[in-house]
């Protein structure tokens, strides 16, 4: 009876399309992952065992600590998603990976009439550009080449579904060091550039939500607003990656104009005041604010060249058309991309230009440094100096010094009993003392050390 009830849920199992389906409609016995005490069919042979020492014990007890610890029903945490909708409208919702991990297949899923149509094409048959297209130029990486020539002969495009891993790098916590990236799914968009971790699908949008991004979802919500004035004319995913692309450029912007009259200002001062410790502590920290904001900038550009540079990925940014039409994976040269082109290459000049203005500040920054440097070496130099002027005045002291020692000596020579050497020698030591100073200073001053 066991093993008939076995049979039945092997065979319920088998019926779903997707190892993630599979995995869900399992029961936590039938799992492969599972808790697992290897020492439990030992127990009542270490129990019937009377000479077993508590050194086993120990063993036993420390080994338990490195078992498989996967429990199905303790799944990642939920986070907080900002869903939008084909209309614009947006809402919160909680979601977890495998919540949106299910959500993309279900995105990714094609309808039978479209497979029907997919397979009439003739997959031996040459496919090239529609008449008046434009002919693209071979790329020159070699995957989008095997792909350009997959579809020239006539091959479906082999686009990846989103994975497990995809979700987990836009759930990842915020950091300066992640590089920012556009990567294309089956049916799905992965935007991962700081602060917006989006998904976008061809009617829905999912922005993971960070901590205390209120400006953020604000911002978000006007920018879709925005782009869904003109609907009727463009694709949702269209229309939700320019959403994020403005919100992008703003977000940049926005915070170059809080920081730039702050390290205007702090660089004036830098340079027309004293110099402090606490000034140098100011210019690096300024220093290390501008390296982040370019380097995160400059990401994004990367990002947007990549996908630019790419004929290929141009075409797979539209996943209406292509889900409308899967047949078009056959040949993604048989339509244009220059909506999407246009639309790239608008923000990426916005995104030239904030970089422009951060690589600008970062050079000020640098003037500035190199200018402390110099106010650093010249008051070094003026003690040195100074130092030197020092030493010539104690060097005429010292020989006034020697003379009045040999004076004071006790030998009988009478000098001591006529005041007038005494006077005498006060006034050829000084003058001694004089001239030697002054003799030092024309002599340095020859030499190019000004004193």
């Amino acid at each position: 009876m066991d093993d008939q009830t076995h049979a039945n849920d092997a065979k319920n199992i088998g019926h779903h399309s997707s190892p993630l389906e599979m995995i869900t409609h399992m029961t936590p016995t039938d799992l492969p992952y599972q808790k697992i005490d290897t020492l439990s069919s030992k127990e009542p042979e270490l129990a019937r065992n009377s000479s077993a020492s508590s050194q086993n014990v120990k063993e036993k007890s420390n080994l338990r600590q490195f078992y498989c610890q996967f429990d199905p029903k303790h799944r990642s945490g939920r986070s907080l998603v900002l869903k939008f909708d084909i209309f614009g409208n947006s809402y919160f919702e909680e979601m977890s990976r495998i919540d949106v991990l299910r959500m993309t297949e279900e995105a990714a899923k094609e309808r039978e009439q479209d497979n029907e149509c997919i397979h009439v094409v003739p997959m031996a048959t040459s496919v090239s550009p529609r008449a008046g297209s434009k002919t693209f130029p071979r790329p020159q990486r070699s995957s989008n080449a095997d792909r350009m020539d997959n579809a020239l002969h006539g091959g479906i495009c082999d686009v990846q579904r989103v994975h497990a891993r995809d979700i987990r790098k836009l759930n990842n916590v915020y950091a300066v060091s992640n590089e920012p990236s556009i990567v294309l799914r089956k049916q799905a968009i992965l935007v991962n550039a700081d602060p917006i971790r989006a998904l976008v699908m061809r009617d829905a949008c999912l922005v993971f939500v960070p901590d205390g991004a209120d400006s953020l979802l604000s911002l978000l919500k006007e920018k879709f607003h925005e782009s869904n004035q003109d609907m009727t004319t463009q694709a949702f995913e269209l229309r939700a990656l320019e959403a994020l692309l403005a919100t992008l450029c703003r977000i940049f912007e926005s915070d170059y104009e809080k920081m730039a009259p702050v390290v205007i200002s702090a660089l004036d001062r830098l340079a027309n005041g004293k110099i402090g410790t606490n000034e140098l502590d100011t210019l690096r920290t300024y220093k290390n604010t501008i390296n982040e904001f370019e380097s995160q900038v400059d990401g994004v550009r990367r990002a947007l060249m990549e996908i630019l540079d790419n004929e290929e990925d141009l075409r797979l940014l539209y996943l209406t058309k292509l889900h409308k039409n899967p047949s078009l994976l056959t040949d993604l040269w048989s339509f244009d991309s220059e909506e999407v082109e246009a639309m790239i290459e608008n923000y990426l000049q916005d995104i030239y230009t904030t970089r422009t203005k951060a690589n600008l500040m970062q050079h000020r920054i640098q003037n500035t440094e190199s200018l402390v440097m110099m106010k650093l070496d010249y008051s070094r130099n003026y003690l040195l100096g100074v130092e030197l002027l020092f030493s010539l005045v104690a060097l005429g002291v010292s020989i006034g010094t020697y003379v009045t020692g040999i004076f004071g000596m006790n030998l009988a020579s009478g000098i001591p009993e006529q005041p007038v050497y005494f006077y005498g020698t006060v006034v050829i030591t000084g003058i001694a003392i004089i001239v030697i100073v002054v003799a030092g200073v024309f002599f340095f001053r020859r030499q190019g050390v000004y004193l």
